[in-house]
């Protein structure tokens, strides 16, 4: 066997053949397999006479892995960092089965450091063997150095984050507005998993009407990405108000997943709301940091949707009592403005009334009095005149002053015709103007039992009085939709002559909806 020093192939035929002289390979003694394969053993003890680490990135591991889990040999490759495509150099290795537990089974050293899965990058310490019955060359790990994989993996994570600040892009869907009543929810997690468990749970024992959208997706391993991202959009596609993207805990190489870039960069464009909740309360994943908000768990996330839908709730119900509420003093206002304005315009016709008839009464009493006295002093000159006219020679002008005097009584007599006349005005007028205040003063009252029948109608204790009821809730709010009440929830009927305590035995919910 030849030294490290010296190796040379055992068909190397010397000086001579290197030299040009006659005979060289052809005339050489043919090898038989088992000496070149001896002879690759002796050049590997020597080139590698000591095991050595090695830097490659995992290729078909998750595959054996799921196949002969902790308790089989693992066969995969190792591909060289640098390069891209098929071209990329790589390297069979393999670890026994003593080995595999001794690491990865239960209370192995890297069982919560590593995950087992492929495009991890891996520092292995190996010994190379080259079995001769295949002419195989492998190499056999005999330990791995899980701080290399960690301090890899950050550095990745801490790269990206620093590209997508660059860019911009970390604050892209943190700046989208979440609605305030949020009820279509996109769910991205692995069904039937401890976290989906966990949201429905949260969802539907709040007893508000979600609607889940779920979308299945890998939350480990690699496929981790790919599924995430497509889940994502797919469930935008499907019309939700925000996004839940969820898992449960897990050691930090189970979370990797959510630490790759195209994972983060589905978050960032995402045009609704993305909530996280991954792993536990120490677990900050870049998908965390890409969010619009992030949640130590899971059920931390629900929680705050139930609670956002709760006060938008509330600020609903705050607003259609202050609606009622101004309605009914609205209604109030303008039905005591209206007996005020119908009290104002009975008194003011009343007042009109008596002082047109007053006014009347005086003016009649003074062209009665007149009257009376002018002819009074008439009677009085005419008796004096036509003594003095009958004794002297002024008989004819008596005469013509009789017959003026005459005039004048014709005269004072149609006065006297048309104070009676306007006095019958007066009195029609009288008589109109009461009409008038009667009329309106009934329209007044019209309208004012108009507004009582509306109030007496939006009264609520004459719609219990037609046999109808209602429902409360323990906080006092009213329960209007059946698929919003609990099975067993304690309720209250109000009925039109007490209260009665029931329970809820059952309801019917919407398809779809998360009950």
């Amino acid at each position: 066997m030849s030294s490290a020093g010296d190796a040379a192939l055992p068909f190397d035929d010397g000086p001579g053949r290197r030299e040009g002289r006659p005979g060289g390979v052809r005339d050489a003694r043919p090898l038989s397999v088992r000496e070149v394969g001896e002879s690759i053993q002796d050049l590997l003890a020597a080139g590698f006479p000591q095991p050595f680490w090695l830097v490659g990135e995992a290729l078909q591991l998750e595959r054996t892995f799921r196949r002969a889990g902790v308790q089989g040999h693992w066969y995969f490759d190792l591909l060289d960092e640098q390069g891209s495509g098929n071209d990329r150099p790589s390297l069979a290795v393999k670890m026994w089965k003593s080995t595999v537990q001794q690491l990865f089974g239960r209370g192995g050293r890297l069982a919560q450091r590593i995950e087992p899965v492929d495009g991890v990058v891996l520092k292995v310490l190996v010994r190379p063997d080259f079995y001769l019955p295949r002419g195989q060359l492998s190499f056999t790990i005999l330990d791995i150095d899980p701080a290399f994989t960690e301090g890899n993996l950050e550095r990745a994570r801490r790269e990206l984050l620093e590209r997508l600040t660059a860019e911009g892009a970390l604050e892209r869907n943190g700046r989208l507005e979440l609605p305030d009543v949020p009820l279509r929810i996109g769910l991205v997690t692995s069904k039937g998993s401890a976290a989906h468990h966990d949201v429905m749970q949260t969802l539907a024992g709040s007893g508000l009407g979600f609607s889940v959208v779920l979308c299945d997706a890998r939350t480990q391993g690699v496929a981790t990405g790919p599924m995430v991202s497509a889940g994502l959009r797919a469930v935008v596609r499907a019309g939700v108000d925000c996004v839940l993207l969820v898992r449960g805990g897990g050691s930090r190489h189970d979370l990797s997943g959510f630490d790759r870039e195209d994972v983060a960069r589905a978050v960032c464009a995402c045009p609704v709301p993305v909530l996280t909740g991954i792993g536990h309360e120490i677990d900050t994943s870049v998908a965390d940091v890409a969010a619009h908000t992030a949640f130590k768990t899971p059920t931390a996330a629900a929680e705050f949707l139930v609670q956002r839908v709760r006060d938008g709730a509330a600020v609903v119900e705050d607003a259609w009592r202050a609606i009622r509420d101004c309605g009914e003093l609205l209604l109030d206002d303008g039905a005591r403005r209206l007996g005020d304005q119908a009290l104002l315009l009975r008194h003011a016709a009343d007042a009109a009334l008596e002082t047109s008839s007053a006014a009347l009464a005086e003016r009649r009493h003074a062209l009665a009095i007149g009257a009376s006295n002018v002819l009074g002093e008439a009677r009085e000159h005419l008796v004096e005149a036509r003594s003095r006219l009958l004794r002297g020679p002024f008989a004819e002008r008596l005469q013509r002053h009789a017959e003026r005097l005459g005039g004048a009584a014709r005269d004072l007599a149609r006065q006297e015709t048309r104070l009676a006349r306007l006095d019958g005005e007066l009195r029609d007028a009288g008589r109109r103007l009461g009409v008038h205040a009667g009329r309106r003063l009934q329209r007044a009252e019209a309208a004012l039992d108009a507004i009582e029948q509306r109030a007496r109608l939006l009264d609520p204790t004459r719609v219990l009085a037609r046999g109808y009821a209602w429902l409360q809730r323990g906080d006092g709010t009213i329960l209007m939709d059946a698929a919003a009440a609990r099975v067993g929830e304690p309720l209250t009927a109000v009925l039109r002559d007490g209260k009665l305590s029931v329970r809820a035995e059952g309801r019917v919910a919407d398809e779809g909806s998360a009950s």
